[in-house]
């Protein structure tokens, strides 16, 4: 029976749990110019651009203070502006007046991982980019001298953040890139080239260590969330939701662990609550919310990537909404009740006693991944009653309890392939 198999950087990955998806967007401030143009660098010139407040260790010591273990920056998203000085355009940090255009968002934000000790990613769009007037919805002749003019600038830049910068965790590639035999940049050439070793969101299908999209921006895996898949050629931009994305397949021929991607504000807020408006601060996610979606994507086989939408001063302005989530965080699942690590139950049924004038709320289950996922099926008994059934488990499966006065859990694997194992399970 083949089973496909995580490399080291991918069980890395997954042990991470928690991470920030930064989003210091131009099209915020397209309100306070109020110019109306064609050009992106127009409506919001770069000269004019001096964010009393910017500050990317700020933005990084709040995802810390969350306990979110890696950080991905928006580098260049859809305006095309580059939070870094690129040499390809005169649409990026060298041309603002913050610091006097010798600043660079992107040297700082990593400066920031080293000293909090977050794993850094990158994120770059590659097929929309409104300073040289492309657009991802709209069809080019993509061979054609224009398009591929283009394709240089986009290689050129990757250049510069994948070479210039050292080692990179993470690289998203949302909604992927053009096929090379259409006419897109080689992005898996030069992956190879410069970060062999980077976890890439639906990287190329070559690639050792890729993830896939869960399916959804709302931060929900789905009920079983195998980490393999047979959409190997798939790309998700996000725009259409895709159960099956999420689900993957038990038995497939690619391991690619789903990450789960949500904003910190609801989707009534602006760019869907990835972007920043000012008033806007009533629809942040409630610490409540925001530990639902933990339970349902970490706990559930999958990492969660929150949102942090940058102001228009430059800070994070959300930080108190993420010290909130991570002390709830802490505060359900820092200590448990009790927890063994004994991966040899009777019959494949393991069984924790609740501690005397304790509640527990939820079960922890965490497989031995190395070799693969192998549990494919398992029921939860309370008090020899059984509550719960389902079949994924992978690094994590958190199972709620409810409020019940149970005495003792146990859990019992019902179907697997051969040689499966468990980490642990506790009660907390």
């Amino acid at each position: 029976m083949y089973i496909a198999k995580p490399t080291k950087k991918q069980l890395e990955w997954q042990e991470l749990e928690l991470g920030v998806l930064i989003h210091y967007l131009m099209e915020s401030y397209e309100p306070y110019f109020n110019i109306t143009s064609e050009n992106m660098e127009e409506r919001v010139p770069a000269a004019k651009l001096n964010p009393p407040k910017l500050d990317p260790e700020q933005w990084v010591r709040s995802a810390w203070e969350m306990g979110a273990k890696y950080a991905i920056l928006v580098a260049k998203h859809g305006s095309g502006f580059a939070l870094w000085n690129t040499k390809e355009n005169q649409y990026g940090c060298g041309q603002m007046a913050w610091k006097d255009g010798k600043g660079d968002i992107f040297r700082e934000f990593l400066d920031a991982c080293k000293k909090y000790g977050l794993k850094p990613g990158v994120y770059y769009h590659p097929t929309c980019n409104k300073y040289y007037k492309i657009n991802n919805q709209l069809q080019y002749d993509y061979k054609g001298e224009m398009y591929q003019e283009y394709v240089r600038h986009v290689v050129g830049q990757l250049t510069e953040l994948w070479s210039q910068y050292g080692e990179l965790f993470e690289i998203w590639f949302d909604g992927g890139c053009l096929p090379v035999e259409l006419g897109g940049p080689d992005l898996a050439a030069l992956l190879k080239k410069y970060q062999p070793d980077a976890i890439a969101f639906q990287g190329p299908k070559d690639h050792p260590h890729n993830l896939r999209w869960v399916g959804n921006e709302d931060g929900l895996a789905p009920e079983n969330c195998w980490a393999t898949t047979n959409a190997g050629e798939a790309r998700y931009d996000g725009t259409v939701p895709d159960e099956q994305a999420g689900v993957g397949d038990p038995d497939g021929k690619y391991y690619w662990p789903a990450e789960t991607d949500m904003p910190n504000r609801t989707h009534a807020a602006d760019g869907g609550g990835w972007g920043w408006k000012e008033g806007q601060e009533h629809l942040v996610y409630s610490t409540d919310e925001l530990l639902d979606c933990y339970i349902r994507s970490v706990g559930r086989n999958s990492n969660l990537l929150l949102g942090m939408s940058i102001s228009v001063d430059g800070d994070f302005q959300d930080e108190e909404q993420f010290r909130a989530f991570g002390r709830k965080i802490r505060e359900t699942f820092g200590t448990p009740l009790t927890i063994s690590d004994d991966a040899h139950g009777d019959d494949g049924c393991f069984t924790l006693t609740v501690p005397e004038g304790k509640n527990a709320a939820y079960l922890v289950i965490r497989e031995d991944i190395r070799d693969g996922q192998r549990i494919r099926g398992f029921r939860v008994l309370a008090d020899g009653e059984e509550i719960y059934a389902s079949q994924c488990v992978g690094h994590k499966r958190i199972v709620p309890l409810g409020e019940n006065e149970y005495k003792n859990i146990t859990f019992c694997v019902t179907e697997g392939a051969e040689n499966w194992a468990l980490r642990d399970i506790a009660l907390y």
